[in-house]
């Protein structure tokens, strides 16, 4: 495509469906991995352990890593961080003295409610230019992209 492709307020980046994702994807993070550190979370992923744990389902730590698509060796170190600040206790699986299954405890609990609550804030503020109806299709579209099967 040249340049002359796009309308005077167009530009190359904002053309390339990629290049917007990837973007927008790098700002909410941002915005997300501030309202964690403010909490007293190291980031993201902190988080998206604490939504696992917090859920009612026991899981395996190998279960945890597979789910969230985390290297184990990186899921360890997510969850010895949890657990140095109290969001979590590990204890040994009744069927495998091996196996470690990570439970939430009330202030890890507590703490991913917060943090759920100050990320849709900090996505609303991100969001408040955007007329709701455009949400919501952006919202639709994305689960679209999201859930369609792989090819």
């Amino acid at each position: 495509m040249t340049s002359s492709a796009f309308s005077s307020t167009s530009t190359l980046e904002t053309a390339d469906l990629t290049w917007l994702m990837h973007r927008a994807a790098d700002v909410l993070r941002a915005d997300f991995d501030s309202v964690a550190k403010a909490a007293g979370l190291a980031d993201l992923r902190d988080w998206l352990v604490l939504s696992v744990v917090t859920d009612g389902i026991p899981r395996t730590q190998l279960e945890i890593a597979r789910q969230l698509r985390i290297d184990k060796t990186t899921l360890v170190s997510v969850l010895d961080r949890l657990d140095k600040h109290g969001f979590i206790v590990r204890s040994s699986s009744s069927t495998d003295r091996r196996v470690r299954i990570p439970v939430a405890t009330e202030a890890g609990r507590a703490i991913f409610v917060r943090v759920t609550l100050d990320r849709d804030a900090a996505i609303a503020a991100r969001l408040s230019d955007v007329p709701e109806a455009e949400q919501r299709a952006l919202r639709s579209a994305l689960w679209a992209i999201a859930s369609a099967p792989s090819t």
